[in-house]
């Protein structure tokens, strides 16, 4: 009965000491630009955060994005996806709105932060 305790003690210690492993959260922007009736549409998913993170995924945005907080403020703004990698962002809800260039109107941008 020892050694069975003695090894269940063990075995707790073992994956106390196991990296915990952290959890992700994607966010979508996606906009519309209408040049001929001076319009623009914008949707997506917002990232909602429950605890402080770090950007560690960026897929598409190759014009560059925003990312803006509840209040509407701008928290980051990116040219190249790369340049988001490893911005932190507090626990919060966030919109992320994606440029789009003179010639492609539509463009469409994907954040993952770990938190």
């Amino acid at each position: 009965m020892r050694r069975f305790m003695f090894s269940i003690a063990v075995i707790g210690l073992i994956a106390m000491a196991l990296p915990v492993s952290a959890a992700t959260v994607t966010g979508t922007g996606s906009r519309v630009m209408k040049d001929n009736y001076n319009s623009q549409t914008n949707w997506g998913r917002p990232l909602v955060l429950p605890s402080d993170g770090k950007v560690v995924r960026v897929m598409y945005g190759t014009y560059g994005f925003s990312i803006i907080d509840r209040s509407g403020n701008t928290v980051g703004d990116f040219l190249l996806p790369e340049m988001a990698m490893g911005a932190e962002l507090p626990a919060g809800e966030y919109q992320i709105v994606p440029y789009v260039c003179a010639k492609h109107r539509h463009h469409h941008v994907e954040v993952t932060v770990e938190y």
